[in-house]
C-alpha cells in the first residue's frame, strides 16, 4: 500500500496548508492526527471517515475527537454512528476497553434534558451518573424536563468505553425506556453512589 498516494485521496479543504501537511505526515507515520487540528477534526473526519478507516487511521483520532466535541447536531446521530461503524471494533476496544462491563448483557443509562430527548451514543452503567448528566445538561443550556433512559443490550454491541471524565459506554441501543426518577433527585449537589459529590 502506498501511503502517500492514499493520503492524497483525503479532502483537506477546510485545513490550512500547514495543518494539512501535519495531518498528512501524522497519518503517514501511523500517528493520531487529531491533536494537530483539534478545532477542525470533526469536520475533517466526517468528510473522510471511510478513507481514514481504509488507511487504518480512524480509531484513535475519532475517539479523541468524539470526547472533545460537545455538539453533533449539525451532523446527527446517524453520522456519528456511521463513523463508529467504520471503525475497527478490536482497535477501538484496545484503545478504550469495556471496563466496568461484565457478562453478555449490559444495563446502560442516559441522562437527557430539554424539549427533545435524543438517545445518542454516550451511555453509562451508572444510574447516578445519568441523573447527574441530565441535570448538568439542563443547567449548562438552561433547559428543563430532565429525564433518564435505560437500555439493556448485548455487550458485543458496545463499541468501547471512554474514561475522559467518567465511565461512558459508546452504544446505539435499538430500544430504551424512561426511568421513573423522583424530581428531588435532579440536582447537582446530590451524593452519587460511587462516593463522588456531583
Amino acid at each position: 500500500m502506498n501511503s502517500a498516494r492514499n493520503v492524497s485521496q483525503l479532502d483537506f479543504s477546510s485545513l490550512s496548508e500547514i495543518d494539512a501537511r501535519n495531518v498528512r505526515e501524522a497519518i503517514a507515520r501511523g500517528d493520531n492526527f487529531q491533536g494537530y487540528v483539534p478545532s477542525e477534526a470533526l469536520g475533517f473526519i466526517v468528510r473522510n471517515y471511510l478513507e481514514l478507516a481504509r488507511l487504518r487511521s480512524l480509531e484513535a483520532a475519532w475517539v479523541d475527537c468524539y470526547v472533545h466535541s460537545s455538539n453533533f447536531d449539525a451532523y446527527g446521530v446517524e453520522t456519528v454512528k456511521a463513523i463508529f461503524d467504520a471503525c475497527d471494533r478490536e482497535r477501538l476496544r484496545s484503545l478504550k476497553p469495556l471496563t466496568h462491563i461484565a457478562g453478555k448483557r449490559a444495563t446502560l443509562f442516559r441522562g437527557c434534558a430539554g424539549p427533545r430527548h435524543t438517545l445518542g451514543m454516550s451511555w453509562t452503567s451508572s444510574l447516578d451518573k445519568a441523573i447527574w448528566c441530565a441535570v448538568h445538561h439542563a443547567e449548562y443550556y438552561d433547559l428543563s424536563d430532565c429525564a433518564v433512559y435505560v437500555a439493556i443490550i448485548p455487550t458485543n454491541e458496545i463499541y468501547c468505553c471512554l474514561d475522559h471524565y467518567d465511565h461512558d459506554c459508546i452504544a446505539y441501543p435499538q430500544c430504551a425506556w424512561r426511568v421513573d426518577v423522583p424530581a428531588s433527585e435532579y440536582r447537582l449537589d446530590r451524593m452519587r453512589a460511587d462516593g463522588d459529590a456531583s
